[in-house]
């Protein structure tokens, strides 16, 4: 595919926003094309979606918006973007084409659902629309945006409806190569009753040589876990600055009063783990979901790529290249 392109004497703008446009240089000699013509000159044609030069501007603008001057026009940032352009249409022309091709469409009520379910996470309808008016898209625009995200889904799910959950062996691999990650801190297994004076707190210590710590804590304990019998349960070092201490002292034994913001804690310590790592079973369920969500994303690759190689897809890359950022201040 070739283009026309006006000279650098004929630079025309397309402007977009209030503060920036996106300027088409010319490559050829001549002014040989209008204006009028350039917005709708083909960048890139993916079977049979195209986008034009109009709509390619529109996005590129759209990504630069908020970000500041310098940023804008730097040449490595800005083709960046040219590119990320070109590949999210690739993605949505080929994911458009299966879905077409496997029969997988978005009813309309289950579209009006998902509309329905954003929408009612804005406060009100006015601060839904402002949002919209921000991000320069009509309603009708933002909600082909949602269905095509509904069928991207449908297309993921059907080219990994085959796709094998990982193994045993293959989760042990991937616990041991990720094994830092789950480090964890010494920790302590505790009870406790927590009273809101000390003399009370005193005084239910001499109790605790007669009766249990379990029935005390019912009885007494102003905190939530007193009807479990006091039963805190795990807590690692460094979590609750007036419990470090504990990591200390001997198992078994009442330890306390110890003063908090929540009163005064008698406190048994009934376990220690010293173990430096949380165990494969531990983290497994993590495991298989991080692992089938790599593999899933690596047979969506796969299949793109696959795709890529077997659709026609025809870019102008004098085109592209030709366009360029400029800011004006607002009128």
């Amino acid at each position: 595919m070739h283009a026309s392109l006006e000279p650098m004497n004929c630079l025309k703008y397309l402007r977009l926003q209030s503060t920036l446009v996106i300027a088409i240089s010319g490559l050829l000699s001549g002014c040989v094309a209008s204006y009028q013509k350039y917005p709708g000159q083909t960048v890139i044609q993916v079977n049979d979606h195209v986008m034009t030069a109009k709509e390619f501007s529109s996005l590129l603008a759209h990504n630069l918006k908020d970000l500041d001057a310098l940023t804008v026009k730097d040449p490595n940032h800005l083709e960046f973007m040219k590119q990320k352009i070109l590949q999210d249409f690739i993605t949505r022309s080929l994911t458009l084409d299966y879905a077409r091709t496997h029969g997988l469409i978005i009813e309309e009520k289950t579209l009006d659902q998902e509309v329905d379910q954003v929408r009612s996470s804005y406060p009100d309808d006015l601060t839904f629309r402002r949002e919209l008016a921000l991000q320069n898209q009509s309603f009708s625009e933002w909600r082909e945006t949602v269905r095509f995200r509904l069928i991207e889904k449908l297309v993921f799910n059907k080219i990994n409806e085959k796709a094998k959950p990982p193994t045993d062996d293959e989760l042990k691999l991937y616990y041991e190569q990720r094994k830092d990650f789950f480090k964890r801190k010494n920790r302590i297994f505790i009870q406790q009753i927590v009273l809101e004076d000390e003399g009370r707190a005193d005084f239910i210590k001499n109790e605790l040589k007669k009766k249990s710590l379990e029935e005390l804590a019912k009885r007494y304990s102003i905190t939530p876990e007193a009807k479990s019998g006091g039963v805190v349960g795990w807590i690692e070092s460094g979590t609750v600055e007036y419990f470090d201490p504990l990591f200390a002292k001997p198992m078994g034994q009442i330890h306390g009063p110890i003063k908090s913001p929540f009163g005064y804690h008698l406190v048994r310590v009934e376990k220690k783990s010293n173990s430096p790592f949380l165990s494969f079973e531990e983290v497994k369920p993590l495991l298989l979901r991080e692992l089938l969500a790599k593999k899933e994303q690596s047979n969506f690759i796969s299949w793109l790529d696959s795709q890529v190689r077997s659709s026609k897809v025809l870019k102008n890359a004098e085109l592209i290249n030709s366009m360029q950022v400029s800011t004006r201040s607002e009128n």
